[in-house]
C-alpha cells in the first residue's frame, strides 16, 4: 500500500491554479500569469516541489505559460545535439531542452525482383 501523501490539500490547490491558468489563458493572459505566479509563490512558501512537466510550461522570469501559439514560441533546432527552444512572447526569455537523438538503424530497401540476403530461394 502506498504511503499517504503529505500536504494533499496544498497539492490540490497548486493543481487547481495550474488548470485555471490553462483555462483562462485564451481569454486573459494577465490573469493566467497571476495564477501561475500565485502557484509558484505557494509552492515556495510551503516548500513543495513542482513537477518538472509543470515547471517546463512556466516562464521563470514573468510566470506566463509557455504553450506554443498562446504564450510561447516553439522551435526545434538541429546542428549537433537536437534541442527544443521555447521563447516566451511576453518577456522574450529562451528555454532550451535537449532531445534524445533516435539511433534506429536505417531501413534497407531491397531492389525489386531481388531477394534479401538472409532469405533463401524456394
Amino acid at each position: 500500500m502506498a504511503a499517504p501523501v503529505r500536504d494533499r490539500e496544498a497539492l490540490q490547490r497548486l493543481n487547481f491554479l495550474f488548470q485555471a491558468a490553462h483555462w483562462v489563458l485564451p481569454h486573459s493572459p494577465a490573469l493566467a500569469r497571476f495564477y501561475c505566479s500565485t502557484q509558484r509563490g505557494a509552492a515556495r512558501r510551503l516548500v513543495l516541489r513542482m513537477a518538472p512537466s509543470v515547471k517546463r510550461l512556466m516562464c521563470r522570469r514573468c510566470c506566463s505559460l509557455l504553450l506554443p501559439g498562446a504564450g510561447g514560441c516553439l522551435r526545434v533546432r538541429g546542428g549537433g545535439q537536437p534541442r527544443v527552444v521555447l521563447r516566451c512572447r511576453s518577456c522574450g526569455r529562451h528555454r532550451r531542452y535537449l532531445c534524445e537523438r533516435e539511433l534506429r538503424p536505417l531501413r534497407q530497401d531491397t531492389p525489386t525482383g531481388s531477394t534479401p540476403p538472409d532469405a533463401t530461394p524456394a
